[in-house]
Protein backbone atom coordinates (compact mmCIF):
# COMPACT_ATOMS: atom_id res chain seq x y z
CA UNK A 1 0.00 0.00 0.00
CA UNK A 2 1.33 3.42 -1.10
CA UNK A 3 1.62 5.75 2.15
CA UNK A 4 -0.16 8.85 1.98
CA UNK A 5 2.30 12.03 1.71
CA UNK A 6 1.43 15.34 3.05
CA UNK A 7 2.77 18.97 2.45
CA UNK A 8 2.53 21.12 6.08
CA UNK A 9 2.51 24.37 5.36
CA UNK A 10 3.45 26.97 8.09
CA UNK A 11 3.48 30.44 7.88
CA UNK A 12 3.13 33.87 9.81
CA UNK A 13 3.27 37.10 8.10
CA UNK A 14 7.09 36.87 7.87
CA UNK A 15 8.34 33.51 7.47
CA UNK A 16 6.92 30.22 5.78
CA UNK A 17 8.24 26.97 6.29
CA UNK A 18 6.97 24.14 3.75
CA UNK A 19 7.47 20.76 5.13
CA UNK A 20 6.38 17.04 4.16
CA UNK A 21 5.62 13.69 5.90
CA UNK A 22 5.95 10.35 4.35
CA UNK A 23 3.64 8.53 6.39
CA UNK A 24 2.78 7.61 9.72
CA UNK A 25 5.34 7.44 11.63
CA UNK A 26 7.68 9.33 9.49
CA UNK A 27 8.06 12.55 11.11
CA UNK A 28 8.32 15.75 9.79
CA UNK A 29 11.11 16.98 7.13
CA UNK A 30 11.52 20.62 6.21
CA UNK A 31 11.92 20.90 2.67
CA UNK A 32 12.31 24.48 1.84
CA UNK A 33 11.87 28.15 3.89
CA UNK A 34 10.89 31.40 3.13
CA UNK A 35 11.47 34.88 4.76
CA UNK A 36 9.86 37.80 3.72
CA UNK A 37 12.39 40.38 5.26
CA UNK A 38 15.60 38.55 3.13
CA UNK A 39 13.72 38.55 0.38
CA UNK A 40 12.44 42.08 0.37
CA UNK A 41 8.69 41.15 -0.65
CA UNK A 42 7.43 44.45 0.01
CA UNK A 43 8.83 47.32 -1.69
CA UNK A 44 6.32 49.85 -1.49
CA UNK A 45 6.48 52.96 -0.24
CA UNK A 46 3.40 54.35 2.18
CA UNK A 47 3.65 57.93 3.03
CA UNK A 48 3.92 58.88 6.40
CA UNK A 49 0.75 60.86 6.37
CA UNK A 50 -2.93 60.09 4.59
CA UNK A 51 -3.51 61.79 1.26
CA UNK A 52 -6.16 64.43 0.83
CA UNK A 53 -8.77 65.45 -1.68
CA UNK A 54 -10.41 68.87 -2.31
CA UNK A 55 -14.31 68.32 -3.46
CA UNK A 56 -14.41 70.82 -5.75
CA UNK A 57 -12.73 74.30 -6.51
CA UNK A 58 -13.47 76.47 -3.56
CA UNK A 59 -14.69 73.78 -1.11
CA UNK A 60 -12.39 72.18 1.96
CA UNK A 61 -10.25 69.46 1.85
CA UNK A 62 -10.76 65.99 3.03
CA UNK A 63 -8.11 63.73 4.36
CA UNK A 64 -8.72 60.05 3.50
CA UNK A 65 -7.24 56.64 5.03
CA UNK A 66 -5.42 54.26 2.84
CA UNK A 67 -7.58 51.07 2.01
CA UNK A 68 -5.05 48.95 3.91
CA UNK A 69 -2.40 49.42 6.35
CA UNK A 70 1.24 49.01 5.42
CA UNK A 71 1.41 45.63 7.58
CA UNK A 72 -1.89 44.05 5.34
CA UNK A 73 -0.45 45.32 2.03
CA UNK A 74 2.87 43.24 3.06
CA UNK A 75 1.13 40.08 4.65
CA UNK A 76 -1.25 40.08 1.20
CA UNK A 77 2.08 40.51 -0.86
CA UNK A 78 3.51 37.11 1.41
CA UNK A 79 0.07 35.27 1.00
CA UNK A 80 0.91 35.37 -3.12
CA UNK A 81 4.48 34.71 -2.21
CA UNK A 82 3.73 31.55 -0.10
CA UNK A 83 0.62 30.44 -2.51
CA UNK A 84 2.67 30.30 -5.55
CA UNK A 85 5.77 28.33 -3.72
CA UNK A 86 2.63 26.26 -2.46
CA UNK A 87 1.54 25.47 -5.87
CA UNK A 88 4.76 25.07 -7.40
CA UNK A 89 5.10 21.89 -4.75
CA UNK A 90 1.98 20.64 -5.02
CA UNK A 91 2.06 20.80 -8.92
CA UNK A 92 5.40 18.02 -8.46
CA UNK A 93 2.51 15.42 -7.72
CA UNK A 94 4.34 13.92 -5.07
CA UNK A 95 1.52 14.80 -2.63
CA UNK A 96 -1.74 13.36 -1.39
CA UNK A 97 -3.23 16.13 1.12
CA UNK A 98 -2.26 19.37 2.34
CA UNK A 99 -1.73 20.44 5.83
CA UNK A 100 -1.80 24.47 6.57
CA UNK A 101 -1.14 26.04 9.92
CA UNK A 102 -0.98 30.32 9.90
CA UNK A 103 -2.07 32.58 12.89
CA UNK A 104 -5.99 33.50 12.01
CA UNK A 105 -5.03 36.70 9.84
CA UNK A 106 -2.54 35.03 7.88
CA UNK A 107 -4.77 31.61 7.84
CA UNK A 108 -7.52 33.77 6.27
CA UNK A 109 -4.86 35.51 3.44
CA UNK A 110 -4.26 32.02 2.81
CA UNK A 111 -7.63 30.58 2.27
CA UNK A 112 -8.32 33.37 0.20
CA UNK A 113 -6.53 32.67 -2.04
CA UNK A 114 -6.14 28.44 -2.12
CA UNK A 115 -8.93 28.32 -5.21
CA UNK A 116 -8.32 24.78 -6.45
CA UNK A 117 -5.68 23.77 -3.72
CA UNK A 118 -8.79 23.87 -1.09
CA UNK A 119 -9.96 20.83 -2.29
CA UNK A 120 -7.05 18.87 -0.98
CA UNK A 121 -6.59 20.97 2.23
CA UNK A 122 -7.58 18.55 5.19
CA UNK A 123 -6.66 20.56 7.61
CA UNK A 124 -5.74 24.03 9.18
CA UNK A 125 -4.52 25.18 12.72
CA UNK A 126 -5.18 28.45 13.23
CA UNK A 127 -1.90 28.79 15.47
CA UNK A 128 2.36 30.06 14.73
CA UNK A 129 4.26 26.74 14.37
CA UNK A 130 6.86 28.62 11.95
CA UNK A 131 9.45 29.09 15.16
CA UNK A 132 8.97 25.34 17.12
CA UNK A 133 11.45 22.88 16.39
CA UNK A 134 10.71 20.14 13.74
CA UNK A 135 10.45 17.71 16.57
CA UNK A 136 8.27 19.34 18.63
CA UNK A 137 5.81 20.22 16.13
CA UNK A 138 4.28 16.34 15.69
CA UNK A 139 2.63 17.12 18.98
CA UNK A 140 0.99 19.71 17.54
CA UNK A 141 -1.09 17.83 15.10
CA UNK A 142 -1.92 15.07 16.95
CA UNK A 143 -5.36 16.21 16.67
CA UNK A 144 -5.93 16.11 12.59
CA UNK A 145 -3.13 13.98 10.89
CA UNK A 146 -0.46 11.20 12.65
CA UNK A 147 2.97 12.30 11.93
Amino acid sequence: MKPVRTLVVLANEGTVRFLENEGVGKGLTEIATYDADAERIAETEFADQPGRSRGAPGQARHGYAPPESEREHARALFADRVLAELRSAWNAGVHDRLVIAAPPKMLGELRARLDTLSDHVTAELDKDLVKIPLRDLPGHFSDVAAF
